[in-house]
């Protein structure tokens, strides 16, 4: 995890209440700066999903980050 997180990362800290949900072990930071899109032959699983609340603040993060 940076040390310095900037507007459009996001902490997904293993601490609250939904980190279950998100299928990660430990906790991580969405760099939603750094988006790429993938080819679905390179994706082996689903890790799991984000709890609706943090979909939001996804949302929110890449609408200003894109000047939308």
């Amino acid at each position: 995890i940076p040390e310095q997180l900037i507007e459009s990362d996001l902490k997904i800290d293993q601490e609250t209440e939904n980190f279950a949900q998100t299928g990660l072990k430990v906790t991580s930071v969405l760099r939603l700066h750094r988006l790429m899109t993938v080819a679905q032959s390179f994706i082996r699983r689903e890790l799991g999903s984000l709890p609706v609340e943090w979909l939001k603040e996804v949302e929110l993060r890449l609408r200003h980050l894109f000047d939308l």
